[in-house]
């Protein structure tokens, strides 16, 4: 899966410095993608989980080897939004099983929500799941997350609820959300 949606992002990529291009993420992004979400989720979370969590977590998912793990062993593929060669956002997905997909990660910074970078990169995933041959998204999205509203303007629906324990003492308590393509 993870070559061939490679080399189709990699055709219909726009190369100019002026224009912002989603492309695949490589381990030299790796600091990028840590950057962003070191400075979205002490805000987006704060109304939801501990700042103790938040640490715990951004520790659990997104060291080198953890992203590593993520790509290599868990077939997840990272599509980074780029602008005159500084990361903007990212996505990350997998196949499931079947014709279904995980959306597991689509953050954005800050300042830049709301001009269509994360649309643009779930448009991206969405082709790309489409192309492999994939009918259906699902998503996690913590149950007190504001941005459960995108995802419905995008076209998802609240499937069913999770809480997962993550360990050290913590839990995730989130929708799980879907979308047919």
């Amino acid at each position: 899966m993870q070559r061939s949606m490679s080399q189709l992002i990699q055709n219909k990529m726009i190369n100019s410095s002026d224009k912002p291009i989603i492309r695949v993420a490589v381990e030299s992004d790796f600091a990028g993608i840590r950057e962003v979400v070191y400075e979205v989720w002490p805000i987006a979370y704060r109304e939801m989980i501990s700042q103790e969590q938040i640490a715990y977590m951004l520790d659990m998912m997104y060291t080198d080897d953890s992203l590593r793990k993520q790509i290599n062993e868990e077939g997840c593929m990272f599509l980074v939004h780029e602008n005159n060669a500084r990361i903007e956002g990212f996505a990350s997905f997998s196949q499931v099983e079947g014709s279904l997909y995980k959306l597991h990660k689509l953050y954005v910074y800050s300042i830049l929500q709301g001009r269509g970078i994360g649309q643009a990169l779930l448009n991206r995933v969405k082709q790309l799941v489409a192309t492999e041959g994939g009918n259906a998204i699902e998503l996690q999205v913590n149950k007190k997350n504001i941005a459960q509203h995108f995802y419905l303007k995008q076209g998802f629906t609240i499937d069913r609820e999770l809480v997962l324990d993550i360990g050290n003492g913590f839990v995730m308590d989130d929708y799980i959300m879907k979308v047919r393509l």
